[in-house]
């Protein structure tokens, strides 16, 4: 079987970033499909209540989803790289409900399906200026900065969902955290071991 990627500075990055989105809508669909199941019970507090769940002085659930993809579209709108693809707002007050957050997620995976490939490849040895807070970080090299910090910090939000999300009582699996990274292939061979 083939290696599904593309080792260069797009196939390390936008497909990865658009996984991670992917991988956010599975745990949060997940949830929120438990959460129906369970209304009738009591079993889990409201929607508005889980967004606003956090660990001691994490930032809350509604949070992570800015947090994640500030550094990533700030880049791509800075550069252009964003194509015709409009940046969802970056609002966590806009998050009423899981459903709110699953869309802002789908709208991050529309920006990454109109980055092009050519171009994003290009732009890898260009510097960028991102706004944090006050201040403005500037990165001399686009591909160091998505490969030394937007890629981990990604990976790092989308824990903080999972773990919040299972703080909470919330049942989800290894699947819905990693399903959308596994090829057809991967899905088959696992199948076996599945109970």
């Amino acid at each position: 079987m083939a290696d599904p990627v593309t080792y260069t500075f797009y196939g390390t990055t936008v497909p990865v970033l658009r996984n991670i989105a992917t991988s956010a809508i599975s745990i949060l669909t997940t949830a929120k499909d438990e959460l129906a199941r369970a209304e009738a019970t009591g079993t889990f507090p409201s929607e508005a209540e889980l967004l606003s769940t956090h660990f001691g002085t994490m930032l809350p659930l509604r949070m992570q989803p800015i947090l994640l993809a500030k550094f990533q579209v700030a880049a791509l709108q800075n550069l252009q790289l964003n194509g015709s693809a409009p940046i969802p707002a970056l609002d966590p007050a806009s998050f009423s409900s899981f459903d709110d957050v699953i869309d802002f997620f789908r709208k991050l995976q529309a920006v990454f399906d109109a980055v092009d490939e050519k171009t994003f490849n290009e732009s890898a040895e260009k510097s960028v200026e991102i706004g944090v807070g006050a201040k403005t970080l500037h990165m001399a090299g686009l591909a160091d900065y998505f490969h030394g910090f937007v890629v981990p910090n990604s990976y790092f939000h989308l824990n903080a969902m999972y773990m919040l999300l299972r703080s909470k009582g919330f049942a989800l699996g290894k699947g819905a955290y990693i399903g959308c990274w596994m090829s057809e292939q991967q899905k088959k061979d696992w199948a076996p071991l599945k109970g």
